[in-house]
């Protein structure tokens, strides 16, 4: 198995054995974080593609500095704001579409509720500003500020996006799971 840093200068050289390779280690998670901001499958299949080929074109001016993991899903969170930028009447429809109240569920003593899938469920009836601004400061991490720059807004109105979506989501998930189950 080839190390990080072998593959990384294969790609520099543009080596598609280690594209791929990397590809194939960071596919899936990348795939995950492209879901978040996406409105289906094919729409966050599309925005991984695009970015590993934007990863693959940059790869030469990574100098090393910090994480190369964190290099690439700067690329791929950005990948997917442009690609939102892009195509955002189109993705109004699909989250027209999308919002569908998901069917209530009490968990039983003797069942797990999925509080994943039902976190997702939610998050899919949030606007997609709201859903946005969520993933990149209660899931990418990053501050407040930083996601008021790299979205081209105010920081004031990515506060108020989040902290109404957050506000959205608690309501949401209590309803759903119950309010014992969010304590737990």
């Amino acid at each position: 198995m080839e190390t990080l840093e072998s593959v990384i200068e294969g790609c520099k050289v543009g080596d598609e054995a280690m594209q791929a390779e990397l590809y194939r280690r960071y596919s899936p998670r990348f795939y995950l974080l492209c879901r978040r901001y996406a409105p289906d499958d094919d729409v966050a299949q599309q925005i991984l593609v695009d970015s590993f080929l934007t990863i693959f074109a940059e790869v030469g001016h990574y100098r090393g500095e910090g994480a190369f993991e964190g290099w690439m899903q700067t690329i791929v969170v950005r990948q997917a704001i442009r690609s939102y930028k892009k195509n955002q009447r189109r993705w109004a429809l699909f989250e027209d579409a999308e919002k569908e109240d998901f069917p209530y569920h009490q968990p039983d003593v003797g069942m797990q509720m999925d509080i994943r899938e039902a976190l997702v469920r939610a998050l899919r009836l949030l606007s997609e500003k709201e859903r946005r601004v969520f993933n990149l400061v209660a899931m990418e991490e990053y501050t407040l500020a930083d996601a008021a720059e790299l979205l081209k807004l105010p920081e004031s109105t990515v506060k108020t996006q989040y902290y109404r979506a957050q506000r959205f989501l608690k309501k949401r998930l209590m309803k759903h799971l119950g309010r014992h189950y969010l304590k737990n």
